[in-house]
C-alpha cells in the first residue's frame, strides 16, 4: 500500500476547469502516519509563502506533531522567519512543554516583530519553567529592553548574565551597549565597552553608534580612529552619525576616506552622503556619487536611493536633474513625490508643485501630512494665498488629515509674507494647539519686513515667554526696531544680548569650487585666499556703486558709524562666497551659494547688481528657497 501527501497552491479564478496542479507530492511506502514526519519536516525548508506553510501546519495537526517538541518548534521557526508572528504564537502556545529552542525562537519573533513587552513576559515564563537561558536568549532580551527603553529590566538581565557567569560574547556585549545607550546611561555603556578587552569591531561599532546618537561626536571619532579594523557598519555609522548631527563636511570627509581605502559603500552610506551633499549644496560631489557609486549598488535603483538623489539635486539647485531622476524611477513612494514637490516649491515653481500633487493623487498615492507641508510651502513662496487656503481645506475634507502645527505654521507664513498680518495673528489665536516659537518667529519676521512695530512687539512678547534666553529672537526684534526707525532701541537690544551672553546663530555660506566646499562667515579672514577675496569684494563694491547701488545701512544693528555699517554689510558671508566664486571659476560659469539663514534685503539687492555687472548667473539658496540672479533680476521677484 502507498500513502501520499499532496499540497496544492490556490489558483486564480478563470474559465479553465482543470484541477489544480500539486506543487509538492510525497509518498511513503508505509501506511503509518509517523513515517511522513521526516518528509513533512523537510518540506518546511521549501515553503515560499504563507499558504504553503499553512498546508504544512495542517499536516502537523494530521500526523500529531503540533504539540510535540522539537518538531513543532521547527514550524514556529518557519513562521517567525517569514514574519508571521501571530501564526507562530498560535503554534507555540499549543506545544506541550516547549524547549529552549522554541522559547528562543518565539522570543526572537516577538522582539523583531515589535512586541517587545510580550517578549519580556515570555522570557519570564521560560525562567519560571526552569529552562536555562543562553547567549541567544539574552541577546534578544536586551534588544527587547532597548526597544522599550526599559533600563530597570535591562539591568536585571545584565545581572542574570553576570550571575550565571556567562562567557563574554560579542553580541551580548554590543546589545548591552545599545541597551544602556538608548536608555541614556552612557556611563554604563562605556563600562561595558571598557570591560571588553579584545579588539572587536562589532563592540566598537556599538559604542560609536551610541555616542553619535547622543551627539558625542568627538568621543565617537576617538573610538573610530583607534580601530584597527573597520567594516561597512563602522563607516556607515560615522557617515550617518555626522549627517544626523548636521556635520555635513565631516560626513563627506569620512565617505571619501572610505572610498580611498578601496571599500565600496552600501546604500545606507550613499544615502547619508547624498544628504550631506544636499545640505552643503555640494552638487559636483553629489553628481560624482550618482555617476560612480549609485550604479554599483544595484541594477534597478531602489526607492530610498532614488529619493535621496531627487532631494540632493533639488537642494543643490539642479531642479532639472532632480526631475530627470524622478521620472526615471520605476517605483516611487509618497516620500519620493514629497521630495519632488518640495523641490519645485523651493525653486519657486508653484504650478509644477500643484500639477505633481494632482498627478500623485491620480496615480493612487495617498497624500500624507508631509506632502501638504510641501504644497503649502509652494503657495508661500509664490504668494498664492487663495490656493493655500484651498489646499489647507482639502487636507481634512478630501483626505481626512487633521492639520498639524507644521501646516498652521505654513499658513501663518503664507499670510504673513503676503502682508496679511492681522489674518495671520487671528489664525494663530484660533489654532487648536499652543503656537510654538517657530510660528511666533514667523510673524515677528514678517513684522520686520512690513514695518509693523506694534504687532511685532506682541509677537516678541509671546516668543520670549517660550524662549527667554534665545539671542536669535532678541536679535530679530532688534531688526524690527531698526527698520521702524528705532535705531537707539535696536542698539540697546544688541547690548542686552551681549551682556546676558545669549547665543545667536551665525550666518554662514558655502560654495563648491572644483569639487571642494568652502565655507565663509561674515567678516571671515581665515581662508587661505583671504587677501584676494577682499580685493574682489572691494572691486564688487566699487562697480555696483558706480551703477547706482546704495547700501541699506538700517540692516546693521550695531553702534558704529555709517561707513562702518556699509563695510559690515559688504562682508556678509554670501558676498564673500560670491567673491571667491568670481575669482576661482570660469568667466561665464554659474555660481552657486548656500546660506544657512534668510538672505538680507541689502545682499539681495547687491547680488542683483553683481549678476548684471559681472555677467554671471548666481544661484543663492537661503534657509527656505532658491534665488536665481541673472541680468540684474531675481527669480523670486523680490518676494521671499
Amino acid at each position: 500500500m502507498h500513502s501520499s501527501l499532496t499540497l496544492f497552491l490556490p489558483i486564480p479564478n478563470n474559465k479553465s476547469s482543470k484541477a489544480p496542479t500539486p506543487i509538492i507530492k510525497i509518498q511513503s511506502e508505509t501506511p503509518s502516519k509517523h513515517a511522513t514526519i521526516p518528509s513533512t519536516i523537510s518540506l518546511l525548508h521549501t515553503c515560499q509563502n504563507l499558504e504553503q506553510l499553512k498546508q504544512i501546519h495542517a499536516q502537523f495537526v494530521v500526523v500529531g506533531l503540533i504539540r510535540r517538541c522539537p518538531m513543532a518548534g521547527k514550524l514556529v521557526e518557519s513562521y517567525v522567519s517569514t514574519s508571521h508572528i501571530d501564526h507562530a504564537w498560535s503554534v507555540f502556545d499549543r506545544i506541550d512543554g516547549p524547549d529552549a529552542f522554541a522559547y528562543n525562537t518565539m522570543i526572537r519573533g516577538l522582539t523583531v516583530g515589535g512586541q517587545a513587552n510580550d517578549s519580556l513576559l515570555l522570557f519570564n515564563r521560560m525562567v519560571l519553567n526552569g529552562l536555562m537561558a543562553d547567549n541567544y536568549t539574552y541577546t534578544f532580551m536586551l534588544k527587547a529592553c532597548s526597544r522599550l527603553s526599559a533600563l530597570m529590566e535591562g539591568k536585571q538581565v545584565h545581572c542574570m548574565i553576570i550571575k550565571v557567569g556567562m562567557r563574554p560574547d560579542n553580541y551580548i556585549h554590543s546589545s548591552l551597549i545599545h541597551m544602556y545607550g538608548i536608555s541614556d546611561s552612557l556611563d554604563c555603556a562605556r563600562k561595558v565597552f571598557d570591560g571588553f578587552s579584545e579588539e572587536n569591531t562589532l563592540i566598537k561599532n556599538a559604542m560609536i553608534t551610541v555616542y553619535l546618537q547622543h551627539g558625542r561626536v568627538d568621543d565617537a571619532r576617538d573610538v573610530f580612529d583607534g580601530m584597527m579594523m573597520k567594516d561597512d557598519a563602522t563607516w556607515s555609522a560615522m557617515v550617518s552619525g555626522y549627517t544626523k548631527n548636521c556635520m555635513f563636511m565631516e560626513a563627506l570627509g569620512v565617505f571619501w576616506e572610505m572610498t580611498a581605502c578601496g571599500a565600496h559603500p552600501n546604500e545606507s552610506m550613499v544615502v547619508s552622503a547624498l544628504t550631506a551633499c544636499a545640505q552643503l549644496g555640494a552638487l559636483d560631489q553629489g553628481r560624482w556619487i550618482h555617476l560612480h557609486v549609485c550604479r554599483r549598488i544595484e541594477a534597478e535603483m531602489s526607492v530610498v536611493l532614488g529619493t535621496a538623489l531627487v532631494d540632493m539635486y533639488a537642494k543643490c539647485g539642479s531642479i532639472d536633474n532632480s526631475y530627470e531622476v524622478f521620472r526615471s524611477m520605476t517605483r516611487r513612494d509618497v516620500v519620493t513625490w514629497t521630495a519632488m514637490i518640495s523641490g519645485f516649491a523651493m525653486h519657486g515653481y508653484a504650478e509644477k508643485s500643484f500639477e505633481l500633487f494632482d498627478e500623485m493623487v491620480v496615480a493612487g498615492i495617498q497624500p500624507n501630512e508631509a506632502v501638504f507641508v510641501a504644497v503649502l510651502s509652494a503657495c508661500t513662496h509664490a504668494g498664492h494665498v487663495e490656493m493655500g487656503g484651498h489646499y489647507f481645506d482639502r487636507m481634512t475634507l478630501d483626505f481626512g488629515i487633521t492639520p498639524s502645527i507644521e501646516h498652521y505654521g505654513c499658513m501663518v507664513d503664507l499670510l504673513s509674507r503676503a502682508g496679511h498680518l492681522a489674518e495671520a495673528e487671528d489664525l494663530i489665536a484660533s489654532m487648536p494647539m499652543e503656537p510654538n516659537p517657530i510660528i511666533w518667529g514667523t510673524l515677528l519676521g514678517a513684522c520686520r519686513n512690513h514695518k509693523d512695530l506694534a504687532r511685532g512687539k506682541r509677537a516678541f512678547n509671546h516668543l520670549i515667554a517660550l524662549e527667554p534666553r534665545s539671542g536669535d529672537r532678541f536679535k530679530l526684534i532688534g531688526h524690527v526696531l531698526a527698520v521702524a526707525g528705532k535705531g537707539e532701541d535696536a542698539i540697546k537690544v544688541r547690548k542686552l544680548i551681549k551682556e546676558n551672553e545669549m547665543g545667536t546663530t551665525s550666518g554662514s555660506s558655502c560654495i563648491e569650487v572644483d569639487g571642494m566646499v568652502h565655507e565663509f562667515v561674515a567678516g571671515d579672514i581665515g581662508h587661505k585666499d583671504a587677501r584676494e577675496i577682499y580685493m574682489m569684494l572691494d572691486e564688487m563694491k566699487r562697480r555696483i556703486e558706480e551703477v547706482g547701488f546704495v547700501a541699506r545701512r538700517e540692516e546693521v544693528v550695531l553702534n558704529i558709524d555709517e561707513e562702518e555699517k556699509e563695510i559690515a554689510l559688504s562682508r556678509h558671508s554670501e558676498r564673500l562666497a560670491i567673491a571667491y566664486g568670481l575669482l576661482r571659476s570660469g568667466p561665464k560659469s554659474l555660481i552657486r551659494v548656500y546660506k544657512n539663514l534668510r538672505i538680507c534685503t541689502d545682499c539681495h539687492r547687491a547680488i542683483k547688481f553683481i549678476s548684471k555687472e559681472f555677467g554671471r548667473e548666481i544661484i543663492v539658496r537661503d534657509r527656505s528657497r532658491f534665488h536665481v540672479f541673472k541680468g540684474g533680476e531675481c527669480s523670486c521677484m523680490d518676494y521671499w
